[in-house]
């Protein structure tokens, strides 16, 4: 523990700035539900703004540290200083000590909220579904808000470099690189496609605090802001560290053909090609999930979801149920819903992915009597399936 007169010394402030833009959707919930919507997006409350929180930026950037030096999956414990001072930890130099640790430094990063400049927000539903019956389970019917791709997060991070602080910078890029290369995804629901962004470069101001004009400058930083420069990546700014990359995963990568009219829910409404809403008999009573533009996806929920169901059937065929649930949980994760146990992370990644050239058929069904044969009464209903296309995705593991 530091004494009151044993400053950090500071001797230079950098200020590093970049969009982070989203290129599939995410949700930054706040934890309580809406009037009108399950899942609601955090907010500003002042001006309504979406809302990216410093607290949700520097856990990502933090777990990505911890698993590039030491691997997926590993707990981080606290960290012994080094005789020379330095923390062998990536990120526990960079965001400080962890919980419960009594001699943890304070984070020497500063890392601002973020607002999104897009008001527009896409509603999305979601049900959960019952492995053994295949149906949609009782009571887990829900809705949610989400950003749509190309939403802007203006990112703000400030550094502060003590005396004798060697690595710290290093530390710095490299964090901030995973977010260039789009290998940090934030909000909920990444394991299943949301999340994923990306920040094409970087601007970056350096302050000498020893020296007056740099000092004054940096006080008067938001009066006056430094002129802008060219976007740069991060090895262009900092010296990214060689640390070898403990991140042990798997991809498979492959593209696939409809075979058949493929209907993921939607209760959106269909619009035409122009993008202008069909009115009256025109519109069906479903159609299949389309994004923001209006291009049919493959959401990542549906196809983890269906690889589940697979791998549950091949699993049952040697195991027993306790045996089953336990394998099923540990790689697709699991969230108790008022059972007993553990929640734990999904260890599969799937993406959400746009079907290209797909087209939208609408089709005319009827329900069936099974006990006369015939029609039943006011049982005609309208389906708008996506019909052929492409998708091309990638799961990881």
């Amino acid at each position: 523990m530091r004494n009151w007169d044993d400053s950090r010394k500071i001797t230079t402030r950098l200020v590093i700035t970049g969009d982070l833009v989203l290129t599939t959707p995410a949700h930054m919930g706040n934890g309580e539900r809406g009037e009108a919507v399950d899942l609601v997006l955090q907010r500003d409350p002042l001006d309504g703004s979406p809302l990216l929180p410093g607290t949700s930026i520097a856990g990502a950037l933090r777990a990505y540290l911890q698993a590039h030096q030491y691997g997926y999956r590993v707990v981080e414990k606290v960290e012994v200083v080094k005789p020379k001072g330095q923390l062998e930890s990536l990120a526990q130099r960079l965001f400080g000590g962890t919980k419960g640790d009594p001699h943890g430094n304070q984070s020497p990063l500063i890392v601002d909220d973020a607002l999104a400049n897009q008001p527009v927000v896409e509603i999305r539903d979601g049900v959960g579904i019952d492995p053994k019956r295949r149906v949609a389970s009782d009571k887990i019917k829900y809705d949610l808000e989400l950003l749509p791709p190309e939403t802007i997060f203006p990112l703000r991070f400030e550094l502060l470099v003590s005396e004798g602080d060697s690595g710290i910078e290093q530390a710095l890029a490299l964090a901030l690189r995973g977010f260039e290369q789009g290998e940090i995804h934030i909000g909920a629901r990444r394991s299943r496609g949301f999340g994923r962004c990306c920040v094409e470069g970087w601007r970056l101001t350096r302050y000498n605090v020893h020296e007056p004009n740099d000092l004054l400058a940096w006080l008067r930083a938001d009066l006056d802001p430094p002129p802008e420069t060219p976007l740069s990546k991060m090895s262009e700014l900092l010296d990214v560290p060689t640390t070898a990359d403990k991140r042990d995963a798997v991809q498979l990568t492959a593209t696939f053909e409809l075979a058949s009219p493929l209907l993921i829910r939607s209760e959106q409404p269909l619009r035409a090609a122009d993008g202008a809403l069909l009115v009256g008999d025109t519109q069906p009573d479903m159609i299949h999930l389309v994004n923001a533009k209006g291009q049919p996806v493959l959401p990542g929920t549906s196809l983890a979801g269906a690889l589940r169901a697979r791998a549950g059937r091949i699993l049952r065929m040697f195991h027993d149920d306790v045996q089953v649930t336990k394998q099923l949980k540990s790689l697709f994760g699991w969230t108790p819903h008022g059972e007993q146990g553990t929640p734990c992370a999904s260890r599969l990644l799937v993406e959400e992915v746009v079907i290209k050239e797909a087209r939208t058929l609408v089709q005319s069904h009827v329900g069936i009597d099974r006990f006369t044969g015939g029609a039943l009464d006011t049982a005609l209903f309208h389906e708008a399936p996506c019909i052929a296309g492409r998708v091309r995705t990638t799961i990881t593991m």
